[in-house]
């Protein structure tokens, strides 16, 4: 039974006791998640009523501008089939001209939205105006008198005039002749101050304000001058220069704004909308509802979005900081009580770093107390000991055999002295390797090897081959031995398919570099062979022994004398001989060096 005072003692708590006291602590932690979710929820729902608000805005002003547009036009088609304008039209004398120059005066006058009207006869030159400075300019290659001439309405977008050097927007309707042909045409310039003054009044504060594009992304009304007549986006050469021509601004070039999340809600916008986009010159996120104007243009309305998320966020600051003030105490009883559970942790993370390094001295977790972490790093330490001595063994195996043996050898699967195993070995050799060589320095010979003998171990890794060894520039793989292997034969003639394909990439490589290709011979026989340890005291060679060894290395050299690239046996072609991979072509039967009697001797290649 525990004394009063180890039952107070933190060290002997259980890991259980310990951990609840932390979540004790921590307790605070659902209670600010919960107060950012609710605060982050209203803020979500605060800037969607914000959106709805801005766009709803942006329809109103492009309907009153709509109103706009539509009554002038009714005004100007009004005056193009008044008595007076079609007298003048078919008769330019003076007295028509002074009844309709009256007129226009009094309209002009009346009406401080139009800032010009005029009428010009079928040559496009103006024969009345309510300014005189306008009289007998030539405007036929005006859009305004081309669409009207030719018999129909035309509203411009804002242009900048040529001679006013002022925005505004022109209208232009047909003048007919009493045989109801068109005659000439009568224009009329809306100011463009009525037209920015109903943007004007959605600006209730200094960070909200409307704004106008036309429909190729053109700001043709902003607050801000410098950011007047500038497109939102890139626009495409041909457009640019198209507006550049027809001097619509009096610009030379179209600047960018490079706001393209705005262009790609505004510009193509068939429907009222918002959007949410950073703006590069407050250098901070703004929504913008907008509207499109049954004329060419889209109304937008703009505001930052901290403007009607600051109170809600001064709010959120006010929780957050309350809860971190709370959350605070807790954290510096925890830091203390999180010190002695964290001991032992940190004493067991160092040896496990020191057990991952190799350094099994080092690899020791201290027992600071007589709980469950006590436990564990006493049953850590044994767990190092046990490694160390498995290291050690696989170490002086690992001298002595290959790695594939060692495993068996280690988990006692290979037999010391021997056993007859039914294997296929492949024996794959370059042809006149001696004569390479001789034009070639011992360094260079050792690079050459090098890179000619990993591609082909590489061939014969993914077929389970094992590479019993490398002599020279041959070498010897073994199929079915140490690890059982069902498919040796297709294994070992896919494996010489993948070596020639690799072979055929090399010698391409080294065209490239100047080298001459290279040609090598592949032999496969399948039979049974001896397998097992082979060697001294000292050092243990796994290898195979048999006759199977020996037709493999006279078969590949063959090859040379059959001009075929892979020779088999005939105990290889009996397993592969239904593989719809593999072409096989009888080569006869032929005398083998060593051997008494001739076998039969098959050639293998890839399926066409």
């Amino acid at each position: 039974m525990k004394t009063p005072t180890r039952a107070f003692h933190p060290t002997t708590w259980p890991i259980a006791a310990k951990l609840a006291a932390l979540l004790l602590l921590f307790s605070l932690l659902p209670m600010l998640v919960a107060s950012s979710y609710t605060l982050k929820g209203s803020l979500a729902s605060l800037e969607a009523t914000e959106h709805r608000n801005l766009q709803q805005l942006a329809a109103s002003l492009a309907g009153r501008l709509d109103q706009l547009i539509l009554d002038s036009q009714h005004f100007l088609v009004y005056m193009a089939v008044h008595e007076a304008v079609t007298k003048l039209i078919v008769d330019a004398n003076p007295a028509n001209r002074l009844a309709v120059e009256t007129e226009l005066g009094k309209i002009a006058n009346s009406n401080s939205d139009i800032e010009l009207l005029m009428v010009l006869n079928d040559k496009g030159n103006v024969i009345v105006a309510s300014h005189p400075q306008f009289l007998g300019r030539d405007f036929h290659f005006r859009d305004y008198f081309k669409q009207a001439i030719g018999g129909s309405l035309y509203i411009s977008d804002i242009e900048v005039g040529a001679v006013t050097r002022q925005p505004g927007v022109f209208f232009s309707a047909p003048i007919p002749n009493p045989e109801g042909r068109t005659a000439g045409v009568a224009v009329l310039k809306l100011r463009g101050e009525a037209v920015t003054g109903i943007l004007q009044s959605a600006r209730s504060s200094s960070s909200r304000y409307a704004f106008l594009t036309n429909r190729e992304g053109m700001l043709v009304y902003h607050p801000d001058d410098k950011l007047l007549y500038r497109s939102l986006t890139k626009l495409p050469p041909p457009v640019e220069q198209r507006i550049v021509k027809e001097r619509q601004f009096m610009l030379d070039r179209i600047e960018s704004l490079n706001l393209t999340d705005l262009a790609r809600a505004m510009v193509p916008a068939s429907q009222p909308g918002s959007v949410a986009y950073f703006s590069p010159y407050s250098g901070q996120p703004e929504i913008a509802g907008y509207a499109p104007a049954r004329h060419r243009w889209v109304v937008g309305v703009n505001e930052p979005q901290a403007v009607f998320a600051a109170p809600l966020n001064r709010l959120s600051w006010h929780v957050v900081l309350g809860v971190l003030g709370i959350g605070a105490l807790c954290i510096l009883a925890a830091f203390g009580l999180s010190r002695l559970l964290m001991r032992p942790v940190h004493s067991l993370a160092h040896a496990a770093e020191a057990m991952r390094a190799g350094d099994y001295e080092q690899a020791k977790a201290l027992p600071y107390w007589q709980d469950e972490m006590g436990s564990l790093a006493n049953t850590f330490n044994d767990m190092v000991r046990s490694v160390q001595e498995r290291e050690r063994e696989r170490d002086i195996f690992g001298r002595v055999v290959s790695p594939e043996v060692r495993e068996k050898l280690l988990s006692g699967e290979v037999k010391l002295g021997g056993e007859s195993l039914k294997v296929t070995v492949l024996f794959s050799d370059i042809r006149d390797f001696s004569t390479l060589s001789e034009q070639m320095t011992p360094e260079q010979v050792v690079s050459f090897l090098n890179e000619y003998l990993s591609e082909m171990a590489e061939a014969v890794k993914p077929w389970g081959g094992y590479i019993n060894n490398f002599i020279g520039d041959a070498i010897v793989v073994i199929f079915g031995a140490p690890i059982a292997a069902p498919g040796r034969e297709w294994a070992a003639v896919a494996a010489a398919f993948d070596m020639r394909d690799r072979l055929g990439k090399l010698n391409d490589l080294r065209e490239m570099r100047g080298e001459i290709r290279l040609e090598s011979g592949i032999g496969i026989s399948t039979g049974e062979v001896i397998a097992g340890q082979v060697g001294s005291m000292d050092r243990f060679l796994y290898t195979v022994i048999g006759d199977a060894v020996n037709v493999a290395a006279r078969l590949e050299a063959l090859t040379k004398e059959l001009r075929r690239d892979i020779l088999i046996n005939p105990s290889t072609f009996e397993g592969i001989r239904y593989r719809p991979e593999a072409q096989v072509e009888g080569m006869g039967q032929h005398k083998l060096k060593g051997r008494r009697e001739a076998i039969e001797v098959y050639s293998v290649s890839r399926a066409s």
